[in-house]
């Protein structure tokens, strides 16, 4: 109990308050694209553009998310959510990089986000990292593009399931160090740095906390909230 009170605490931001992966890719100027997804994709720009504007117009071989749109059933313009193992910074950097070399309008976005040219351009992506692989470098194109797509295919996470494991860690961290019921009992009552002073730059960390860590069940007496500094 005596460590908490004695804690001071470097202000960091609520998980909650932290952009989604949502959030961020919804805007492709958030993040400004790399110069390795430059080199990976510029030598395609022509492709991309063909399949944002006339997307039954290039072979399959050389386009495998569209060989497999076509294999379901699917529309050229039907969602595409499989993206391999790319990051989420990994694909905002590549849709920024698409807006700004291809799409060119926000008006645009509806047309390829999730679409057949993002995809494709995901694929472009994989490949060029694939190809580093010395088992992969004598293939040619269509058969690179393919085994990329099968990395994007296969891997985790698509779009439809993303998982932020940093941000799911500090909420259960969160919840341990400050919620307010019988299963933290009297460190909940808001006791961390109670004896030492304010947190960085007055910061109070109870505020904007998640309504349900504060349950009451457990109700703290004012006893617990009186400051007791000692001096050496």
């Amino acid at each position: 109990m005596s460590g908490l009170r004695a804690s001071q605490l470097g202000k960091w931001k609520h998980p909650d308050e932290v952009e989604s992966a949502e959030d961020i890719l919804a805007d492709p100027s958030s993040i400004p694209y790399s110069a390795e997804v430059n080199k990976a994709l510029t030598p395609a720009r022509q492709i991309l553009w063909n399949i944002l504007t006339s997307p039954n117009e290039d072979p399959d071989e050389y386009v495998p998310a569209k060989a497999w749109l076509e294999a379901q059933g699917k529309d050229v313009d039907d969602i595409i959510p499989y993206v391999g193992t790319l990051s989420v910074i990994e694909r905002a950097q590549i849709a920024n990089w698409f807006e700004t070399h291809v799409g060119l309008t926000k008006e645009a976005r509806v047309l390829w986000m999730t679409r057949l040219p993002i995809a494709h351009a995901h694929t472009i992506f994989i490949a060029f990292r694939i190809r580093k692989d010395p088992r992969y470098k004598t293939l040619n194109i269509p058969d690179l593009f393919r085994k990329a797509w099968e990395v994007q295919l296969t891997g985790i996470p698509t779009i439809l399931k993303d998982v932020d494991v940093d941000k799911e860690c500090m909420e259960s961290l969160e919840e341990e160090m400050f919620e307010n019921t019988d299963r933290t009992g009297v460190s909940g009552n808001e006791q961390w740095g109670l004896d030492v002073g304010h947190h960085q730059g007055g910061w109070n960390p109870y505020i904007d906390a998640p309504k349900l860590w504060d349950g009451k069940k457990r109700e703290g007496d004012e006893g617990e909230l009186e400051v007791r500094l000692t001096w050496n």
